[in-house]
């Protein structure tokens, strides 16, 4: 179970914990399952994954529906390519939470426009 994946990363748990909680509330009924890879796959809509290392790593693995250029850039989280239209990031410290939540919630939005969507970059744009 996931939850108990994170109990091995004692400085990350709360963390992880939290990102896994928003991820819940971007759809009801959302749960993660544990495949083949040891990811943990959102289901039924599979918009984010959590991969848990503690061995050697200590990190948490998200991956993410979108490509990196679909999101917003974060000095505190790099996002790289993943498998084909999905991204993915490592959390490392409590202080990627906020980023990571964000990039979450665009995941969400990806995911509910669809795999036929219009790929727009994101930016910031001070007033």
């Amino acid at each position: 179970m996931l939850e108990q994946e994170l109990s091995h990363l004692p400085e990350l748990k709360d963390v992880g914990l939290a990102l896994i909680q928003y991820a819940k509330a971007q759809f009801s009924g959302l749960s993660f399952e544990a495949n083949s890879q040891g990811r943990y796959v959102a289901t039924p809509d599979n918009f984010v994954t959590f991969s848990v290392y503690w061995q050697r790593a200590k990190n948490i693995t998200v991956t993410l529906r979108g490509n990196p250029d679909e999101f917003l850039p974060f000095e505190e989280l790099s996002l790289k390519p993943d498998m084909a239209g999905y991204s993915s990031f490592k959390v490392t410290k409590v202080g990627q939470l906020a980023a990571a939540a964000f990039c979450i919630r665009r995941a969400a939005e990806l995911y509910r426009a669809g795999r036929v969507r219009v790929q727009k970059s994101m930016k910031v744009i001070e007033k």
